[in-house]
């Protein structure tokens, strides 16, 4: 699915004034894998407010950034042979109506789910009659499909944080009550995706709050799919193979590599050579890091590292490993944020015994506005 996509269902949860709106929602005690309670009900038949509160926790599990914590994740296998595919048809043909098989998919959940918290699992029907897009790009009033699907998500229950409150009957300020209050989505998807703005059973659509936590167990377990790292793992693992040669080898200049990286990295997507997908597997990040300066003898450790982070047939996206904006240096009290066109001017350097972050001062520069007020007035003391 894309951001268009996405959008266009996510604006089917603004009111959810539409009767073919099901929900069903599973109250589960973490500690204890059991279920507190359940309820079955139309959108509509709920309160205004209640209706709002879900429909913003809805919302959220749509909201995101592809590749970061919104995946579009696939089958293992075929429909005919994927037990977990006809699994999650069966929920959605049923719309939600069959007791006994809600009851399986909530008995997964709980022994798959990661979690000693207690947690609520949401979980919404829906039949999307899919108007016709003209070519002016506007929808028309022809039906061109209904999408049926459902989408779940799984939310954390906590205690509301302790705290004071007015007691108006009392016309004091006292502890509250501290009651479990429903957080956002931990994670959730959407089943079948809306590919091409039609049902596509052989994929979802999966959220994760946290991309470097996306409860690989409930992708395998219950949805069967092929798991996909998000862009910030792939991020992660791309620059612990560069942190292995570099600590491996100190007399490479830190920024001169990240910054030949991704000269290297914009060359290749922009001069498109890749003919599929831009991806990189072993040898390519290999011969990566060779066209950006790296040593041949120091070429082993690339694919060592790589080979233990993602294994021997394991691939990089270049689109994601592909750094944006500004070039950020971190140190235990100090964060400097640098133009890519300007890093060659940041060195590292030993001055009088101490490794120090070296800048060049050519021009005026300011720290919340100020050097350049001072710098102003020492000029005209010395004058």
């Amino acid at each position: 699915m894309n951001n268009s996509e996405i959008l266009e269902l996510k604006k089917r949860f603004k009111f959810c004034d539409d009767a073919s709106f099901k929900i069903e929602t599973c109250y589960v005690i973490g500690s204890e894998k059991k279920i507190q309670s359940r309820m079955n009900n139309y959108l509509t038949n709920l309160d205004e407010s209640d209706r709002h509160k879900y429909i913003d926790i809805l919302k959220k599990g749509l909201s995101g950034v592809l590749n970061r914590n919104l995946l579009n994740l696939s089958f293992e296998r075929s429909m005919d042979g994927d037990d977990a595919q006809k699994f999650l048809l069966k929920i959605r043909d049923s719309e939600l109506s069959d007791e006994a098989l809600l009851d399986d998919y909530y008995a997964k959940i709980m022994n798959a789910y990661t979690t000693v918290g207690n947690y609520l699992i949401i979980t919404v029907y829906d039949a999307y009659d899919v108007m016709r897009e003209g070519t002016d790009g506007f929808s028309q009033r022809e039906s061109e499909e209904v999408f049926r699907y459902i989408y779940s998500c799984i939310c954390p229950v906590n205690l509301a944080k302790a705290a004071l409150s007015y007691h108006e009957d009392e016309n004091v300020f006292a502890a509250r009550i501290r009651d479990w209050v429903v957080e956002m989505p931990d994670v959730g998807f959407l089943f079948p995706a809306f590919n091409d703005r039609s049902a596509d059973v052989n994929s979802l659509l999966y959220y994760c709050k946290d991309p470097l936590l996306i409860h690989p167990e409930i992708i395998s377990d219950i949805l069967g799919c092929v798991e996909e790292m998000t862009s910030v793992a792939e991020n992660k693992i791309f620059h612990n193979v560069i942190e292995e040669f570099i600590n491996e080898a100190p007399e490479y200049d830190t920024f001169e590599v990240v910054r030949n990286v991704q000269d290297s990295i914009n060359d290749m997507l922009e001069n498109k050579v890749f003919s599929d997908e831009p991806t990189l597997d072993r040898k390519g990040v290999t011969e990566l890091l060779k066209n950006s300066g790296i040593k041949e003898e120091h070429l082993p450790i690339v694919e060592e590292k790589f080979e233990k982070e993602l294994g021997e047939k394991g691939i990089l996206h270049a689109d994601r490993i592909k750094e944006k904006g500004r070039l950020e240096v971190k140190g235990e009290n100090v964060k400097i944020s640098v133009k890519p066109e300007a890093s060659s001017l940041v060195e590292i350097k030993i001055i009088d015994g101490r490794k120090c972050l070296v800048i060049p001062m050519d021009s005026d520069m300011e720290v919340n506005g100020i050097i350049k007020k001072i710098t102003a007035k020492l000029e005209e003391e010395k004058q």
